[in-house]
């Protein structure tokens, strides 16, 4: 499954996904729906079938009701924004909303928004690559158990950033 998978359609996809970098997101302020549709869109190639809306209306307004984002101006969203929106429809796969925002908020204390960004970009499309290019060192693990070995580093993964979020909150107190 591994080799057949290696030269499919799906994981053509995940190589082949790029994450827009800052200087290439919109340049101008969007709309509600804009925003949304732009996002799908990126996000498109790596949605499961059936599954093509990864951001919806009803999802930015709650972000920005749960204050994981700032709210628009005059109904625009500008680059941050979409930024942001971005990282947020990546990690919510994996990590609360919650947590999703502390992660946000402590990358970018420590630099500034558009290199925070593109660095998140950068390790999205490199993590991709590497899962799907099997750089993780499977042992000559068969078909079956690699599907097992992802989901469980996928849950290892999301385990170690919780208990370093975890980390950092007794750290600030």
């Amino acid at each position: 499954m591994q080799q057949g998978f290696q030269n499919s359609k799906q994981a053509s996809q995940m190589l082949q996904f790029s994450c827009p970098r800052w200087a290439q997101l919109p340049g101008i302020e969007l709309y509600m729906d804009q925003v949304t549709g732009y996002l799908n869109e990126v996000f498109a190639p790596l949605c499961p079938p059936g599954e093509e809306k990864i951001l919806t209306k009803a999802m930015v307004n709650n972000y920005v009701k749960q204050k994981v984002m700032a709210p628009p101006t005059k109904k625009k969203y500008g680059r941050a924004h979409v930024a942001q929106l971005l990282a947020i429809c990546a990690l919510k796969q994996v990590l609360s909303i919650q947590e999703v925002a502390q992660l946000i908020r402590i990358q970018t204390q420590i630099c500034e928004v558009q290199r925070a960004y593109d660095y998140f970009c950068g390790q999205l499309e490199e993590a991709l690559k590497q899962t799907v290019q099997g750089k993780l060192e499977n042992s000559g693990a068969n078909e079956e158990q690699l599907l097992v070995i992802h989901a469980t580093r996928a849950y290892a993964s999301k385990v170690y950033l919780q208990k370093l979020l975890e980390f950092e909150n007794t750290k600030a107190l």
